[in-house]
């Protein structure tokens, strides 16, 4: 079940005087319509840490492009968020935080650092980047299983499990898999989704049949919330070579996605069978 948020609660603020008008006197519909325009980001916010091993590590953020949405180059989270709004007074802070924390993805890479108790409870979206062992990216279908099943699966439980500790209400836990096995900017496809000969819609039912056997899930609240994606390659994209008299060689339906609609066909079989 989850957590109810800890060291934040909705106080309302007080003029100092009754008769002047103020932010607060708006509706509440308004009130968010302007947290979530201010506060709410395209892309995701990069939380990282220059020295995670210090006594007392300070969490930076950034605003990093993501899923196509989102900044070309990292953006200081100051120069986009109005912090100083945050600080205006205890009934803003409270409204506000509820959209910074709650709609944006947190884009993160470590699951020790010493997250802020007060707003943990608040995030509902993470996007959790890990190295993924180079044997997963084997063309053949036993290689790529045998250390999926012995390393890469393990590590995603491993690691769910700590950030559902830490964030007790995610409503969504996303693991994607980027791959540097790129030829001819060709995103990396997994052996278990290379059949050939075959329409989408039955790739992912093969690719779904085979997540089931190979990535048990005991946990149902893992079942609900727990994604996997496969990052595009962006180092050489079928829109750079429009207009030239040269052609990428790809699979015109291939584009990555099959692997997160495969995984949620997984966890609708594992649910009904729950």
């Amino acid at each position: 079940m989850a957590s109810e948020p800890l060291g934040i609660e909705w106080v309302q603020s007080h003029k100092d005087v009754a008769t002047a008008l103020s932010f607060l006197d708006l509706p509440k519909e308004l009130r968010d319509t302007v947290y979530q325009y201010a506060f709410q980001v395209p892309g995701a916010l990069f939380i990282y840490c220059t020295d995670p091993y210090s006594w007392r590590p300070t969490l930076k953020g950034k605003i990093v492009k993501y899923k196509n949405k989102g900044p070309m180059e990292p953006q200081h989270v100051s120069g986009v968020i109005p912090i100083g709004l945050l600080r205006t007074c205890r009934q803003i802070h409270s409204e506000a935080a509820e959209v910074l924390y709650g709609r944006n993805v947190f884009q993160l890479y470590m699951t020790n650092l010493n997250y802020s108790e007060t707003y943990r409870y608040l995030v509902r979206q993470v996007s959790f980047t890990m190295d993924a062992n180079r044997d997963i990216f084997h063309h053949d279908l036993e290689v790529m299983g045998y250390w999926w099943r012995r390393r890469y699966w393990p590590s995603i439980l491993d690691k769910s499990t700590s950030l559902l500790v830490r964030f007790p209400n995610l409503d969504t836990l996303t693991f994607p898999i980027k791959s540097d096995h790129v030829v001819r900017g060709v995103t990396w496809r997994p052996a278990f989704l290379a059949a050939h000969q075959k329409s989408k819609e039955h790739r992912i039912a093969l690719a779904a049949r085979w997540l089931a056997i190979n990535c048990p899930i005991e946990d149902n609240r893992l079942r609900q919330i727990l994604h996997l994606e496969i990052v595009p390659s962006t180092s050489l994209l079928k829109e750079d070579f429009e207009g030239s008299k040269f052609t990428m060689e790809e699979d015109a339906e291939w584009d990555g996605s099959e692997l997160a609609e495969a995984f949620d066909e997984m966890k609708k079989f594992l649910l009904r069978q729950a």
